[in-house]
C-alpha cells in the first residue's frame, strides 16, 4: 500500500506544478513537469478516447474465437462434445504475421470478422490477471503467487478494473491514467475524463478523477430545480438550499457535489443539444443504446472543451454454466451488432483513428464442458477496434486449447499468457501517459516483458 501512497504523491505533485505554472505560457509550465510529461504536453492537444465494454460474467472464450479446422478444432471439439460450433459455420479469420491455427469467429460476430480482415480489429490472446508471468509447472509446485480468489465473479471482477490481483483498492486503472491526463488534456473542462454509461465502476475510480454517471439519454439532472409544487419560486429556493455555502465539512462536501453535478448537466445537456443527429443507426439493446450515447458524447467534445475521454460501458449475463450456444449467440449478437455500429459512427465523426474500444471480462471459461454449459475459467481472448489498432492481427501467444496441455490450470482453464497490466500498458501509452509514468498507472507493469505489445500505432 505505500507503493501506491507513493505513486499517488508523485501524480499530486506533477498536478500541482501544473496547475501553478498554467498561467505562465505553456512552454515554461511543461519544462518544469520535465521531459517526459512536456513530450506528453505537446500530445495532448490531439484529441483521444479509450472505450471499454465490460462483460459481466465471464465470456466463453473457446466458443468466440475458435480454431476451426485440422488438430487444433479437433481438440476443441474433443472437449466439448454438445458445445462445439460446427467448423462450417465458423466466419474465416484473414490473420496477418501468423503461424498459428486457422482461426474463425461465430456468425453471431460476421461485423467482427469483417472489421478484422480489413484491419480494423486486433485480438488479444489469453489474456487474464496475473501477478507474475506464470506457467503450469510454477502452479504446480507452489512456486508462484496466483491472484486472490480466482474463479470467484467480484474478485475477479475488481482484480481486472483495479489492477491489483493481490491487495483491495479503490481505484482502477482507467482512472489513475484519468489523473496523470486529465490536467494536461482536458484544462478547465467540467465534464470528467471518465463517463459511465453503464453505472459506477472501480475501473475509472482515480485518486482524483471522479467518474460521471450517464444515462443513455444523457445526463442525470437534479430534479424540480425550475419549478418545485409547480410554483417557480420554490424551485429557485430549493436550488439554493441545494448549493449555498456551508461551514460544516460534511455539509459542504455535499454541497459542493451537488453543485457540480447541476453545472455539469447543464453543460452536457447543452453541448447535446448542440451537436447534429448522426446517421449512423445503433441496434435497439442495451449495449447499443450504451455504444449510441457515448458516440454522442464524442461528437459533443469540443464543446465540452475536452481532448480526452474516456468511457465505460457494459453488458451483463455471459456466466453461461448453462444453455451456453443459445444464450452466448445472443450476447454475443449484441456485442458485435454494436461494436460494427460504433466502429461506423467513429468513422462518420472523422475520429475513427483516435477512438480505441477494447472488451474486458471477469474471466474465461474453462474449455471441459459440464452438459450444457461451461464453468469459471481464468485466461480470455479479448478484442481491440480502432483506427489505431493495428488490426488484422493476433497479440500475445495464442494458447494450446486442449485438455491436458501446458496451458491448462486444470479442466482447460487457460493460464494466460498475457497479463492483464501488459493490456493496460498499451492502452495508456496510446493515451498519453508517458514511459515514466507507467507504474504509476499500473503498479506491477515491471514484472512482466512485453509492456508495449504494439497493437497500437
Amino acid at each position: 500500500m505505500s507503493q501506491i501512497g507513493r505513486h499517488l504523491s508523485r501524480r499530486a505533485a506533477l498536478r500541482g506544478m501544473a496547475a501553478c505554472c498554467a498561467g505562465a505560457g505553456t512552454p515554461f509550465a511543461f519544462n518544469l513537469l520535465g521531459i517526459g510529461a512536456a513530450a506528453q504536453a505537446q500530445a495532448v492537444a490531439d484529441y483521444k478516447a479509450l472505450v471499454c465494454i465490460f462483460l459481466f460474467g465471464g465470456n466463453d472464450q473457446s466458443n468466440t474465437v475458435i480454431p476451426r479446422e485440422g488438430a487444433a478444432y479437433s481438440s476443441y471439439a474433443a472437449a466439448r462434445p454438445t458445445l462445439a460450433r460446427p467448423s462450417g459455420d465458423l466466419v474465416p479469420l484473414t490473420v496477418q504475421d501468423w503461424s498459428g491455427p486457422a482461426l474463425g469467429l461465430p456468425p453471431e460476430l460476421s461485423g467482427l470478422a469483417g472489421l478484422f480482415n480489413t484491419g480494423r480489429m486486433a485480438i488479444v490472446a489469453n489474456t487474464g490477471t496475473l501477478l507474475y508471468p506464470t506457467t503450469q509447472a510454477q502452479i504446480l509446485n507452489g512456486s508462484v503467487a496466483l491472484p486472490r480468489q480466482l474463479f470467484s465473479h467480484s474478485d475477479q471482477q475488481n482484480s481486472w478494473q483495479t489492477g491489483l490481483p493481490d491487495r483491495d483498492s479503490r481505484s482502477g486503472w482507467l482512472g489513475r491514467i484519468g489523473d496523470v491526463i486529465e490536467p494536461l488534456a482536458n484544462g478547465g473542462a467540467l465534464a470528467p475524463i471518465c463517463m459511465s454509461v453503464a453505472g459506477n465502476n472501480v475501473l475509472q475510480a482515480g485518486d482524483t478523477t471522479v467518474q460521471y454517471q450517464l444515462t443513455t439519454n444523457g445526463p442525470v439532472a437534479v430534479r424540480n430545480l425550475e419549478r418545485l409544487y409547480g410554483v417557480s419560486a420554490s424551485g429557485t429556493a430549493y436550488r439554493s438550499v441545494l448549493t449555498q455555502p456551508r461551514t460544516n465539512l460534511l455539509e459542504a462536501e455535499y454541497t459542493g457535489i451537488v453543485s457540480r453535478a447541476i453545472a455539469t448537466e447543464t453543460e452536457v445537456t447543452a453541448a447535446l443539444a448542440g451537436i447534429p443527429a448522426l446517421t449512423t443507426g445503433f441496434p435497439q439493446t442495451r449495449l447499443g443504446a450504451q455504444m449510441g450515447m457515448i458516440a454522442r458524447m464524442i461528437a459533443a467534445r469540443s464543446a465540452l472543451g475536452q481532448n480526452r475521454q474516456v468511457f465505460f460501458a457494459a453488458i451483463g449475463g455471459w456466466d453461461f454454466h448453462d444453455n451456453l450456444l443459445a444464450d452466448q449467440a445472443n450476447r454475443l449478437t449484441e456485442l458485435g451488432d454494436a461494436m460494427a455500429a460504433f466502429n461506423a459512427a467513429t468513422e462518420e465523426l472523422g475520429v475513427a483513428p483516435a477512438v480505441t474500444t477494447f472488451t474486458a471480462s471477469d474471466f474465461g471459461r474453462a474449455l471441459q464442458y459440464n452438459g450444457r454449459g461451461s464453468d469459471h475459467g481464468w485466461g480470455a481472448h479479448h478484442f481491440v477496434m480502432g483506427g489505431a489498432v493495428r488490426g488484422g492481427r493476433v497479440f500475445g501467444r495464442w494458447p494450446d486449447v486442449a485438455l491436458g496441455s501446458a496451458d491448462d490450470a486444470g479442466q482447460g482453464r487457460l493460464i494466460p499468457t498475457t497479463s492483464v497490466d501488459e493490456y493496460a500498458a498499451e492502452l495508456a501509452g496510446w493515451f498519453g501517459v508517458p514511459p515514466g509514468m507507467l507504474s504509476d498507472v499500473i503498479p506491477h507493469v515491471g514484472r512482466f516483458d512485453r509492456a508495449n505489445m504494439d497493437f497500437l500505432t
